[in-house]
C-alpha cells in the first residue's frame, strides 16, 4: 500500500460522492502540499477549492483524465445532448 493510500485510509478520505467527496479530494491535494494561500472557497477546516485549483494548474494529466472520464461517461448521462445544443449555438454565432 502506497503512502498516499495509507493517508487516505488514516484520514478516512475514501468517500468520493457528493460534497464529502469534494472535501476529501481537497484535503488530499492539500496533504500533497497544494495549498492556496488565500483559502479560496473554504469548505471546512483543511479543505478549500483553491487547493484543488492549485493542484489542477500544476497537473495537466489530472485535467486530461477528467476530460477523458467526461467523454466516456457522456453517453450514459445525457451530457452528449447538452453539449450538442451548445455546439449549435456556437455554429450560429
Amino acid at each position: 500500500m502506497s503512502n498516499v493510500e495509507q493517508y487516505i485510509e488514516q484520514e478516512k478520505l475514501y468517500n468520493t460522492e457528493g460534497r464529502r467527496g469534494v472535501v476529501n479530494l481537497c484535503k488530499l491535494v492539500s496533504a500533497l502540499d497544494y495549498r492556496d494561500p488565500q483559502y479560496f472557497g473554504q469548505l471546512e477546516r483543511g479543505a478549500c477549492i483553491g487547493d484543488l485549483i492549485c493542484f489542477l494548474e500544476d497537473n495537466s494529466g489530472a485535467i486530461q483524465a477528467l476530460q477523458e472520464w467526461i467523454i466516456d461517461t457522456a453517453p450514459k448521462t445525457g451530457w452528449e445532448e447538452i453539449v450538442e445544443s451548445q455546439l449549435h449555438e456556437t455554429e450560429e454565432n
